[in-house]
């Protein structure tokens, strides 16, 4: 129950600030910002923002192999695109679905529920580790170059500070052969409730996997960065299309600066980043002295291929049937993982 009232105020929340950011800008404004936007142009967007995913599922399948687990590439479409729109139709884009997904993967390929639920966790830190030079060389240059609300800045510099400070947390236990969410767990004082104690040894196996990965796989987490790499580097060359589409110079720490406020906005619990998106592109595009309705634009072409593969994560999922989803263990019980020894 307090998930769905979370649901439904962060939703509300989204679509205030959506009609707010129309409103402020003018419907006719934003019109007017797509009369040169080349049609052939939105095809070059989408078929960027896809490559991106297939370079992530293939990393994700390389983690999978390093844990043993030798997946088909064919057999994480559907578990990844299904995670994805599930991320992005609920709070917290980037991770409500992965439970899901990882449930999916075991049904498609027969991986084990935390064996999946490891790998997921290693793709999400390297999502969010690849990027975090570029984020912070980007939010300086902004602060320093360009002048924007210090109200809004000060939202994303706190934003950015917490994903720092919970990454570098989590690379000191890993390397310590410590787990990160079991000492997070001890930490906020978790471990006393009785539903989080019988979750606590579970815990502990899957994040054992993930240590392994991270102290005994170094090449293949140095592979798994220069993947991240060359998949943001498509995301890249996406927004320099976008730009120049809609007539506005692609300047490299520009653009730098227009992924640093997609991402941390992406970061906000708001279904699809529903008007978080928007606001933060308004605010960047009037401080770079461009027309805040460019900017509107932008955003929502970039949500054209975002809702694309919403589609085709909901076109798998209609495959499976809506029925499945209410299998999906939600305290950490998975009846193959009820000991470790059955893997070490």
């Amino acid at each position: 129950m307090k998930k769905i009232i979370f649901f439904v105020i962060s939703l509300i929340l989204g679509i205030v600030l959506f009609v707010w950011v129309l409103r402020y800008i003018g419907v006719d404004e934003i019109k007017s910002a797509f009369t040169s936007f080349p049609l052939q142009t939105v095809f070059i967007v989408i078929a960027l923002g896809f490559g991106h995913m297939f370079i992530v599922i293939y990393r994700w399948m390389l983690i999978l192999h390093a844990q043993g687990d030798m997946v088909r590439y064919r057999q994480l479409l559907a578990p990844k695109f299904i995670g994805f729109a599930i991320s992005y139709l609920t709070p917290g884009l980037y991770i409500g679905g992965e439970p899901v997904r990882a449930y999916v993967l075991k049904k498609e390929a027969g991986v084990r529920f935390s064996h999946g639920l490891a790998s997921i966790i290693v793709d999400k830190i390297l999502d969010f580790t690849y990027p975090l030079p570029f984020l912070i060389g980007g939010l300086v240059y902004a602060i320093f170059t360009y002048n924007i609300a210090w109200g809004a800045l000060g939202f994303f510099v706190l934003v950015l500070l917490g994903l720092i400070i919970l990454l570098i947390f989590f690379y000191i236990q890993t390397y310590r052969g410590k787990g990160f969410f079991s000492a997070l767990m001890v930490f906020l004082k978790l471990d006393r409730l009785k539903v989080v104690r019988r979750l606590y040894k579970k815990v502990q196996y899957f994040e054992n996997l993930i240590i392994t990965f991270f102290q005994k796989r170094r090449a293949l987490f140095a592979k798994g960065l220069l993947l991240s790499l060359l998949a943001g580097s498509l995301i890249f060359f996406q927004f320099v299309v976008i730009l120049n589409a809609l007539g506005i110079g692609a300047g490299f720490f520009k653009i730098f600066v227009l992924m640093v406020f997609m991402i941390l906005s992406f970061l906000i619990p708001i279904p699809g980043s529903l008007g978080s998106f928007e606001a933060g592109q308004v605010i960047v595009f009037k401080a770079l002295n461009h027309p805040a309705s460019v900017g509107v634009a932008f955003s929502l072409i970039i949500r054209v291929t975002e809702l694309l593969k919403v589609a085709v994560g909901l076109i798998f999922l209609s495959s499976l049937g809506l029925k499945f989803l209410k299998n999906v263990p939600r305290n950490g019980n998975d009846e193959q993982d009820v000991s470790p020894s059955h893997d070490e």
